[in-house]
């Protein structure tokens, strides 16, 4: 997805501090409301700060007063609790052990950002975007709104600071993907927080990362300094979208066992791609290296053909050049056999690949023609003729870029620095 079309993204790129702040705080309420179990888990981190709270309100709430969400409410509207949770959302760690001694005793009547009620218990949470510390003005907050009345009785401090609360919500992100019913507003919230500032999120440079072990680890750290990044990501896989008209995507994996991290670009991918890189005569003709960093790497070509049925890819083919004979991939071919095939045709399908791939390549085993195609069901398909080309980076390599959790620019760039190289490999 483009992050542009993010839930809680705003469109302008000015330094807007307040207005930061209050954007946290809506989009931290919006995905409260919105997700049930997001919702649970916050409250029972919360709640655990007080002996027995989260149980004596859950474990029968018969006749209780239901949950409410609020922001920016004044603390004279407060009313009818007993017990208070003043808890710190910075990234400055808040001061539990001298909360109740401060002296910030100004009588007003302040605004909070953020309310959460249940019954008889309160929840006040003072958002800030940087590492501001709330910690005197969440004093002052329980201080006026308990009439100066304030103890370890009826007020309890908590530190939830933005690492905890990013990994509550990444446990939820990831519980919901293993159910297969994964939140939008959970997906939305913690790219708007990758954007703003990712060491929220718990990550490790990939210096300190094995390849062996830590594949997951490796991939969110690479989705989030392509979330960080100003080129478009996306949505669902690990790249970018591309800037020219004969590919649609850049994609970036690993290979464990060769230990190595890969890029990958699909020229040709649909019909309409396909019309910008086959010439005339001959094949289209792409760069055999590309350089990076001052170091060039090998592009590996493979053919790859695509069969989809109403824009959703169902099988494909991917061959060398060993496996081709060298009159396939001509613009004749290309305007002969890509594009919409109806069933009456697919005879002829057969008879081109036949023809065009060598003997011992075993192309309707490769791509299930019998099964995925003539016994399907299916009345007609789309066929196109393109390519993947390739280019396999050393893990250390990248490790070495990426050596300070604290900075992804260095990731950013050498990845950027790959797709600009990339959309350059056509030479005609």
């Amino acid at each position: 997805m483009n992050r542009h079309l993010n839930l809680f993204k705003t469109y302008t790129k000015e330094d807007r501090n307040y207005q930061l702040e209050n954007d946290l705080t809506r989009a931290f309420a919006v995905t409260l409301l919105e997700d049930n179990l997001f919702l649970h888990d916050v409250l029972k981190y919360i709640l655990e700060h007080k002996k027995d709270c989260y149980h004596s309100l859950f474990d029968d709430f018969s006749g209780k007063q239901p949950i409410t969400i609020d922001i920016q409410k004044r603390v004279t509207h407060l009313n009818d609790f007993e017990h208070l949770f003043a808890v710190s959302l910075s990234d400055y760690p808040m001061d539990l052990e001298h909360f109740f001694n401060r002296n910030y005793d100004k009588n007003y009547d302040p605004i909070t950002d953020l309310v959460i009620s249940i019954d008889n218990v309160t929840i006040i949470i003072e958002v800030k975007p940087n590492n501001q510390n709330c910690t005197a003005q969440l004093y002052n907050q329980a201080f006026n709104a308990l009439n100066q009345s304030i103890s370890p009785e009826n007020v309890t401090p908590v530190d939830l600071n933005w690492n905890k609360l990013m990994e509550i919500t990444l446990r939820v992100a990831n519980f919901e993907k293993a159910i297969a019913k994964p939140s939008r507003f959970v997906t939305d919230f913690i790219q708007f927080i990758q954007i703003h500032n990712y060491r929220w999120l718990p990550q490790t440079a990939l210096h300190a990362l094995s390849i062996k072990g830590d594949s997951n680890r490796i991939k969110d750290r690479i989705e989030t300094a392509i979330t960080n990044s100003e080129f478009k990501k996306i949505n669902g896989r690990l790249g970018f979208e591309c800037d020219v008209h004969w590919a649609d995507e850049i994609l970036f994996d690993f290979d464990s066992t060769n230990e190595t991290f890969e890029a990958r670009i699909y020229p040709g991918n649909t019909k309409g791609q396909g019309y910008h890189i086959f010439p005339q005569t001959g094949e289209p003709i792409f760069k055999k290296q590309l350089e990076l960093d001052g170091i060039n790497y090998e592009v590996i070509k493979s053919y790859h053909i695509k069969f989809t049925s109403w824009k959703r890819y169902f099988t494909g083919l991917w061959a060398a050049e060993k496996d081709i004979k060298n009159s396939f991939y001509t613009r004749t071919n290309f305007n002969t056999i890509s594009g919409r095939i109806k069933n009456k045709d697919w005879n002829k399908i057969e008879v081109f690949f036949d023809n065009h791939f060598e003997t011992h390549y075993d192309w309707k085993k490769y791509c299930d023609w019998n099964n995925k195609v003539l016994k399907s069901g299916k009345t007609q398909f789309d066929l196109s003729l393109g390519y993947e080309l390739k280019i396999s980076i050393p893990y250390s390599i990248i490790q070495n870029i990426d050596r300070d959790k604290n900075d992804l620019k260095p990731l950013i760039t050498f990845l950027e620095n790959i797709k600009n190289e990339f959309e350059s490999v056509l030479i005609k």
